[in-house]
C-alpha cells in the first residue's frame, strides 16, 4: 500500500475472515464494496466455507448511471473544513458557501460528470460478472436505489432479516 500497489486478494480475504471470526460478528455481518471481482468472491467463498460460514445474500442496489452522475455532480465540498453538501439534497444556506466555516465550496474533480462516467464504465466491467456470479448462486437480491434513502435502507434491512 505504501508503494501505491493493490493489496493481494489473499491478504484481503484473510483480513476479512479474521474480522468475521470476532465476537461482534457472531450474529451476522455486512460486507460493503467487497468482494469486487470474481477471484475475490471465489476466494472469500472458500475461506468462509472453511470456517462453516457462507454469504446469505448479495444485495445489488440498482441505480441508473444517469442518476449517479446527477447525484455526484451535485455534490460540493469544502476544502477548508471537509464539510460536504449537495445542491439539491443538502443545500447550503448561502449558495456556494460552507455553512460551517464560510469558505467557498468546490466540485471535486472526481465528482465531475466525465470522471464519474469513466468510473462507472470500470465499475460495470468489473461488477457485472460479480452480479452474474451471485445470481447463479441464487443469492443475489436487487434493491431499487432510486427510492428515498430511508426506503432503500428499509428494503435492505428487510432482506437481511429473512
Amino acid at each position: 500500500m505504501d508503494q501505491g500497489l493493490l493489496v493481494p486478494d489473499e491478504l484481503v480475504v484473510d483480513l476479512v475472515v479474521d474480522r468475521v471470526k470476532q465476537e461482534d460478528c457472531v450474529n451476522g455481518y455486512v460486507f460493503d464494496g467487497f468482494p469486487r471481482t470474481i477471484p475475490q468472491a471465489e476466494a472469500l467463498d472458500s475461506a468462509l466455507k472453511a470456517i462453516n460460514e457462507k454469504i446469505d445474500f448479495a444485495v445489488n442496489v440498482e441505480v441508473p448511471d444517469s442518476n449517479i452522475v446527477d447525484r455526484m455532480s451535485g455534490r460540493r465540498a469544502c476544502l477548508n473544513c471537509g464539510a460536504t453538501y449537495h445542491l439539491e439534497h443538502i443545500p447550503t444556506k448561502v449558495e456556494g458557501i460552507c455553512d460551517v466555516c464560510s469558505s467557498e465550496l468546490v466540485l471535486r474533480d472526481d465528482d465531475k460528470p466525465e470522471t464519474v462516467l469513466k468510473r462507472l464504465k470500470v465499475y460495470h466491467e468489473q461488477t457485472q460478472p460479480l452480479i452474474d456470479f451471485y445470481k447463479n448462486q441464487g443469492i443475489l437480491v436487487e434493491v431499487d436505489g432510486t427510492k428515498d434513502m430511508a426506503e432503500v435502507f428499509s428494503d435492505i434491512v428487510s432482506i437481511l432479516e429473512q
